[in-house]
């Protein structure tokens, strides 16, 4: 399978429409891109630069964000395209016809429709011309205000911006300066490029370039999966999609599509994910087996005495075991590998419906209540984003073959993800009872040793029997077996797997009757795209829930 995912480095840009000459300005900005290229910018730092050189399957690459405005934004989009596996993404501050009024001949309409025929989804700021939303207000303004909005756009969306900047202050409002300074503000990695004197350049830190996020990338391209194991997984999966009645509607053409570019990825998250999940739910509940045990041997070592220098050993052995145990899983990053490799595998197949049927999945839009536990440049959103741009570009659903991915879509994904929830929901609920009763059970079963030993030592004259030690060891053991049963009900979140799950089953039973009233494309789309953002904010929250959950000794 075709691993070739770089760790994508999106740059920002702003600058003067009138610049006095673009030879130098273009050497100057190269030299910019290449010192990024190869890992010696001074915006990396020394910890950085050695990830850089350390992930050998990882090149870096670069993508421009930029809204093709006359001047720096078309030279640093056209210098930065030149480079190796380059892209560019457009966000425009108006609709396009409003945009082209500014641009003063047919040449820079000409060169402004090549370069944005390069972007696989252009973004506008604005959904109606200017005319239409402010009838009879001030439009000049308006116009003034839109392109302030793109220039914030930009630097929020960045990783790093790059600036053909005079130093002078801005001559209208969304100027040069302004988003500078909006830049500074914001921390913003920043280099500054003089038009004036292309040799003076200025390099302002920021935050840091988050490239730990490489290493991230590497081991997921890198990981051994067994070909035969991974091949068996595809043809299952692909019989699953689409060896059924809905599935052999679809075109071939569609289906290996899915099958040659969606899929290995899919598999490789998945599985990658399981091996994480499987040995985080391993650790977690020996964790508090472990330590029963280890309370038991405390509590044989005080009751009898002959023993007691075996069964002390017995309980440092076992706490000894439980620290290794905690602290290997941690460190292998166990829990936060297996939410994250989840995440891209639940991404990978709501894109799957989305390829299917020739749309353009949406970008990941991060809420600001979620941003200290899921970025819009973490890892996996990144190589989702390259695994995307992989595939030809979307043409859209076509009228004639609509009615057959309506039912297609209907069937397998929401019916199946209805089902696939109401069984997690009984699932969880049961389990979650069981050990409710249980450990409710060890909780009466531990007030009845403590209230019989209480009975025992007050009828009797003080000394030690059998009935007696085993009244303390009951007190002693049940209480640490009922927080073993919580601790798991706990770590497994089953409570809460239960509403999220029935409540996901409640939201998705209301766009299953949806779907049985549309006919179409327009209306397929639309639904697709309300789907994807159920089934992203149901991962997303899912992974804030679990992100700062940490294994830890439960002694």
């Amino acid at each position: 399978m075709d691993m070739n995912i770089p760790f994508r480095i999106r740059l920002g840009v702003t600058g003067h429409r009138q610049l006095p000459g673009t030879d130098m300005l273009s050497g100057k900005i190269k030299l910019v891109l290449d010192s990024l290229r190869n890992g010696t910018s001074e915006l990396f730092d020394s910890d950085s630069r050695k990830i850089i050189y350390s992930s050998t399957h990882t090149p870096l690459a670069f993508s421009i964000l930029t809204p093709l405005a006359e001047g720096a934004d078309r030279l640093v989009a056209k210098e930065v395209l030149k480079c190796p596996d380059s892209r560019i993404e457009v966000v425009l501050p108006l609709v396009k016809e409003d945009y082209m009024e500014d641009f003063e001949s047919s040449e820079s309409r000409q060169e402004f429709e090549s370069l944005m025929a390069k972007a696989r989804r252009p973004i506008s700021l604005k959904r109606q011309n200017l005319r239409e939303e402010f009838p009879g207000g001030d439009l000049a303004e308006a116009r003034r205000q839109a392109y302030e909005d793109v220039g914030r756009y930009v630097v929020d969306h960045c990783d790093v911006l790059i600036a053909i900047w005079d130093q002078e202050p801005s001559r209208g409002k969304g100027g040069t300066a302004e988003i500078v300074n909006y830049a500074r503000s914001k921390k913003r990695p920043l280099v500054v490029i003089s038009p004036n004197s292309p040799s003076h350049t200025s390099v302002e830190i920021g935050h840091d370039l988050f490239v730990n996020s490489i290493h991230n990338i590497e081991l997921f391209k890198t990981c051994d999966i067994p070909e035969q194991d991974q091949e068996e997984y595809i043809n299952n999966l692909y019989k699953e999609l689409f060896r059924n009645s809905e599935g052999e509607k679809l075109s071939e053409d569609s289906k290996r599509l899915v099958k040659e570019k969606l899929l290995p990825f899919y598999v490789r998250a998945s599985t990658l994910a399981k091996n994480n999940q499987k040995f985080y739910r391993f650790v977690g509940p020996m964790v508090y087996f472990l330590s029963v045990a280890a309370i038991v041997s405390v509590a044989s070592g005080i009751l009898f005495y002959r023993e007691a220098p075996l069964a002390f050993l017995v309980e440092f052995i076992i706490l000894a075991f439980i620290f290794i145990l905690v602290t290997y899983a941690n460190s292998r990053g166990t829990h936060k590998k297996w939410i994250e490799t989840r995440f891209l595998a639940e991404r990978i197949r709501s894109a799957i419906y989305f390829a299917v049927c020739g749309v353009e999945p949406s970008p990941i839009n991060v809420p600001p209540y979620m941003g200290m536990a899921h970025r819009s440049d973490d890892w996996m959103v990144k190589i989702f984003d390259e695994i995307w741009s992989g595939l030809p570009r979307m043409k859209g659903c076509a009228a004639e073959h609509c009615r057959t991915l309506i039912e297609y879509v209907h069937v397998r994904w929401i019916k199946d993800q209805m089902a696939y929830h109401r069984v997690k929901h009984t699932k969880a609920k049961r389990i979650s009872r069981i050990l409710e009763g249980s450990g409710l059970a060890v909780f009466f079963a531990a007030m009845a040793a403590a209230a019989a030993h209480l009975i025992f030592y007050s009828a009797q004259e003080p000394q030690t029997t059998k009935l007696e030690s085993l009244l303390i060891f009951s007190a002693i053991i049940l209480p640490a077996v009922g927080a073993a049963i919580g601790g798991i009900r706990s770590h497994r979140e089953y409570s809460r797997m239960e509403k999220r799950s029935k409540n996901m089953e409640v939201v998705l039973s209301e766009l299953d009757e949806r779907f049985l009233s549309i006919a179409t494309p327009e209306a397929l789309e639309s639904l697709l795209r309300e789907t994807e953002e159920l089934m992203l904010r149901e991962t997303q929250d899912w992974l804030m829930l679990m992100r700062f959950v940490e294994l830890k000794p439960a002694v």
